[in-house]
């Protein structure tokens, strides 16, 4: 490392008019390439990122957004930045955003609603190109600062929500009904709902349920049992004990997650239920670890990484001012089969 390159890293900040000398280009022209990268010929954008890269320059986004529309930051909101299921999205979204000029950064209301619109406000004052709210909990307080944004906001949602424009989800309602007329299909009669219905999308999916049980003359509001912790094994062990207490003649049930169907499946183990020829288990997601869990687990396999890159890809368009095909995606869902259900 040279000693200039040491000091501009360890001394004063290196500011974009000494990577500029270094170059023997004017700053505009640094700006403009770490702006907009396309605009400058390829030899020269890779002499400016290396000297960027050596010179340890850090680009000032705050300059950038008073002297630009916006300060190349993407801001993600979502409520399961720490679950497993949001891996997926958030692959697609990097993916999307990999070789343009943006940089993603996420906020995590942990599922609390009241916290959603201080996070859009927090975002929204830094003059963010755009915004993806992954999985808004309630749009009242989110419309009014939508509305007066200045910049695209792109959601993924249950489609019975509010937005109209960028979206990007699926109907959670069907998600709920269709796995309970699978197991009913399958020669299940009393098929529980284990899991918390705390967000809007489980709560669709216990509607879903709750209409295709009382469709077959099925539906026990003793089926139906849920928790206020994380979906996570130990507790769909926990939900799926109490369940067996209430109602000990339950032969199946549709669980919120892979993580809450995995824990009822041990728990049929250690109690010495016979899964799937006495008891059948759903999941809902497709983690990777439905496949090998023994029996592997029938799940709902929701197209995550799909719904990421779409809602990137809505709101890239959006940003750059582009002419797009819907402005609301349907993604979808499935149920995989597997050996948790005869």
């Amino acid at each position: 490392m040279s000693r200039s390159v040491e000091r501009g890293r360890r001394g004063a900040p290196v500011k974009l008019s000494d990577v500029a000398k270094r170059v023997g280009v004017s700053p505009i022209t640094i700006s403009r390439a770490l702006r907009n990268p396309e605009i400058v010929s390829a030899d020269l954008r890779e002499v400016i990122l290396r000297t960027v890269e050596e010179m340890g320059y850090i680009p000032n986004l705050a300059a950038r957004a008073l002297a630009g529309r916006h300060n190349g930051i993407v801001g993600v909101i979502t409520p399961a930045l720490q679950q497993y299921g949001f891996a997926g999205l958030m692959i697609g979204i990097e993916d999307c955003f990999r070789d343009t000029e943006f940089t993603v950064q996420y906020a995590s209301t942990l599922h609390h609603a009241e916290g959603e619109a201080g996070l859009l406000k927090s975002f929204l004052t830094q003059k963010p190109a755009g915004v993806i709210i992954a999985g808004a909990e309630s749009y009242r307080d989110l419309l009014p600062l939508i509305e007066s944004a200045t910049c695209p906001i792109a959601h993924i949602t249950d489609l019975s929500q509010e937005p109209q424009k960028l979206v990007v989800g699926l109907d959670h309602y069907a998600a709920g009904a269709e796995p309970t007329r699978f197991l009913l299909s399958r020669g299940y009669k009393r098929i529980g709902f284990v899991g918390r219905g705390g967000d809007v999308r489980s709560r669709r999916r216990l509607e879903g349920y709750e209409a295709a049980m009382r469709q077959a003359g099925l539906f026990q509001e003793d089926l139906v049992i849920g928790g206020d912790a994380p979906n996570r094994i130990g507790l769909g062990r926990e939900l799926f004990s109490r369940l067996l207490q209430s109602v000990p003649d339950v032969d199946a049930v549709f669980a919120q997650s892979d993580e809450l169907a995995f824990g009822v499946l041990i728990e049929c183990k250690a109690r010495g239920i016979r899964v799937p020829e006495d008891f059948g288990i759903c999941g809902f997601n497709d983690l990777e670890f439905s496949t090998f869990t023994e029996p592997t687990l029938t799940t709902v396999h929701i197209p995550r990484y799909e719904i990421g890159y779409r809602v990137a890809d809505l709101l890239l368009h959006a940003v750059r001012d582009e002419t797009r095909g819907k402005d609301r995606v349907d993604c979808g869902f499935s149920i995989v089969p597997r050996g948790s259900t005869r």
